[in-house]
């Protein structure tokens, strides 16, 4: 995960190469392959290599061409060969930041819908003196902006704005979602500076902002096949080739093997490759699994040891059940503090404790599972697949599916039909007030307007839409970089374009059926996962853990918000808060619990210096 970086100031005024050296002072401990800095008038722009896949080595950025045009990219674009030969761009040898500008002059704009892989890039444009910036369809790579009075400053990680070591106005719309556990999308927690939104780029051009989507989350379009072994063959060839794409050569990768169905497959998948190209058992990936035996429900060892005996190879195993929140302050180096809330003293200590080792065996890149419940049907609900029959009126369809559905889930006619339709109001109404709904110890002002444009459903069907919208509530749990002193690569399987697109346009009944949950993934698997992992219930999830914490901590957490900073400023009720705090055990208050461990975990931050509240 390379830095990019870099300037853009109002016409007529220049960017040195001294102030892009001053920026890049701030992310230099990441840059463990060499900073390199690129100024042409009133543009300039900064990057710092952390080398992670083979064609890394073709870059030289800031790349600036014969046009005037430059550009920095995060990344990589797995369909780089697919774009050379579209472009008439001989060889093997191109870097992906020359095959980008070439696209810009080719295609324009709509060259950003043509790039597959996990990138974010920044592009300047002499012509029309405009400046891109552009994530892809997943958000795999962060990108930051900060625009004031016509001076454009844009990273791809935080601290670039703290160069100057100046701590920024609180957003206060990012502290009530985040508060409250809503979602946080392009906010950040500093005023003024907000993310690039994924799928989307951005366009500064003579004093104005548009953002626009190069991709769709809500499709339209089906694919549709005559029988299952065609889903199954399609799927399989997709699967393989997305952790093909990001086990490639390069950096070590070190992949999560939780032993849940996720991430397994990806693990056996590379596996089946690897042994296919006549790798031996000492090449294949190497894993990582974590395991508490503290909590009776989450007994991963048999599942993951599976894994390990059928490929016959064993990884690092790292207890976590003692790694629960502590709720005291970091100890942290000058500067060092997370830029994001979310730590506490005990958390940072094991995650700087993992951090080492994963220093001391060279990884760069962490292989996960994230997305594959979600979008494979890990959710057992008919209700998308009943409503749109219902809002097409194909009354005999739905009939003929809700009876199988209501013998599996032992409920009656009549209630899973009126579940059906609640279910499809819900896809294009969202609720009657419009607001984020805070926790009772924060103030109503704080209650900002909810407006997502990304989850408008507009003519589509109910099932699209939601869709839609579990896309993005995936990527609100894609893992910061933030959180952690030093960087790794993410990769995320499940999130390749293309096996999103198939998996977006096919059938629900492909992915679940009645009393089969994951029904695509379990025939397509069938012989390459063991069969205890694949024939599972369902992997275990921590349900007494916030309670638990928090009734251990309740008097830890009291004194940190005894000279409370967001009691000061009312952004908490502090007897409230006490009250709430102290009934977490109850059922009726169990709901609470995130949202109070957020409290503390955010009155911890705060008190970091890096934002203040006007």
């Amino acid at each position: 995960m390379s830095v990019i970086f870099g300037i853009r100031k109002t016409e007529g005024a220049l960017v040195e190469g001294r102030q892009l050296l001053d920026l890049a002072h701030a992310t230099n401990r990441y840059a463990l392959d060499g900073t390199f800095v690129r100024a042409k008038g009133s543009v300039g722009m900064g990057f710092q290599s952390y080398r992670t896949h083979q064609r890394a080595d073709l870059e030289s950025q800031p790349f600036l061409d014969d046009f005037g045009n430059m550009v920095s990219l995060d990344g990589r674009l797995d369909n780089h060969k697919e774009l050379r030969e579209l472009l008439d761009i001989p060889g093997t040898d191109t870097a992906d930041s020359l095959i980008i500008l070439r696209a810009f002059r080719c295609w324009g704009e709509e060259c950003f819908a043509r790039f597959v892989g996990d990138w974010a890039l920044a592009l300047w444009i002499q012509e029309n003196s405009s400046l891109y910036l552009a994530r892809d369809h997943a958000g795999t790579r962060t990108l930051y902006f900060e625009e004031t009075n016509g001076h454009l400053v844009w990273s791809t990680f935080l601290e670039t704005f703290f160069a100057d070591r100046r701590s920024r106005p609180l957003d206060e719309a990012y502290a009530a979602r985040y508060l409250s556990c809503h979602p946080i999308g392009d906010l950040t927690p500093f005023a003024n500076i907000a993310a690039v939104t994924p799928a989307h780029y951005f366009i500064f051009s003579k004093g104005t902002i548009v953002r626009r989507p190069h991709w769709q989350w809500m499709v339209k379009d089906r694919i549709t096949y005559n029988q299952d072994s065609e889903y199954e063959e399609h799927f399989l060839k997709l699967f393989a080739q997305a952790v093909d794409r990001r086990t490639g050569p390069g950096a070590p990768i070190l992949a999560h093997l939780s032993g849940g169905m996720d991430s397994s497959a990806i693990v056996c998948m590379s596996d089946t490759l690897r042994l296919h190209q006549g790798r031996q058992i000492e090449q294949l990936l190497d894993t990582v699994s974590f395991y508490d035996d503290s909590e009776p429900a989450w007994d991963e060892k048999p599942y993951f040891t599976a894994v390990e005996s059928q490929r016959g190879k064993v990884g690092l195993h790292v207890d976590v059940s003692s790694t629960r929140p502590t709720f005291t302050p970091l100890s942290c180096p000058p500067g060092g503090y997370p830029l994001l809330p979310g730590n506490d003293g005990g958390s940072y200590e094991q995650r700087e404790h993992f951090e080492e080792i994963l220093a001391s065996r060279g990884y760069r890149v962490l292989l996960s599972g994230v997305g594959g419940d979600e979008l494979l049907g890990g959710v057992p609900t008919p209700l998308p697949e009943l409503s749109d029959y219902l809002l097409t009126c194909n009354f005999a369809a739905l009939f003929q599916k809700t009876l199988p559905w209501c013998l599996s889930l032992r409920t009656s006619l009549l209630h899973l039909l009126w579940d059906t339709v609640t279910f499809s109001q819900r896809a294009y109404w969202s609720g009657s007030s419009g607001k984020i709904h805070l926790p009772p110890w924060a103030p109503h002002r704080l209650e900002p307007n909810e407006a997502d444009a990304k989850q408008e459903g507009g003519l589509l069907l109910p099932s699209r839409v939601m869709n839609g919208r579990t896309w993005w509530s995936i990527l609100e749990t894609l893992p910061s970089p933030h959180l952690a002193s030093s960087r790794r690569e993410y990769r995320f399987p499940y999130l390749d374009r293309d096996l999103v697109d198939f998996l977006l346009r096919i059938p629900n009944d492909q992915l679940v059926r009645p009393g089969r949950r994951r029904a695509l993934m379990r025939r397509a698997l069938s012989g390459i996962l063991p069969s205890v992992v694949l024939e599972r219930r369902r992997k275990a999830y921590i349900d007494r853990g916030p309670a638990v914490t928090l009734a251990l901590s309740i008097d830890t957490i009291l004194d940190s918000v005894a000279n409370s900073l967001l009691a000061r400023h009312r952004y908490i009720d502090i007897p409230k808060f006490e009250s709430f705090l102290r009934q977490v055990g109850s059922q009726d208050q169990s709901r609470w619990g995130l949202s109070l461990m957020r409290t503390s975990l955010f009155e911890i931050w705060l008190k970091s210096g890096w934002a203040t509240i006007p």
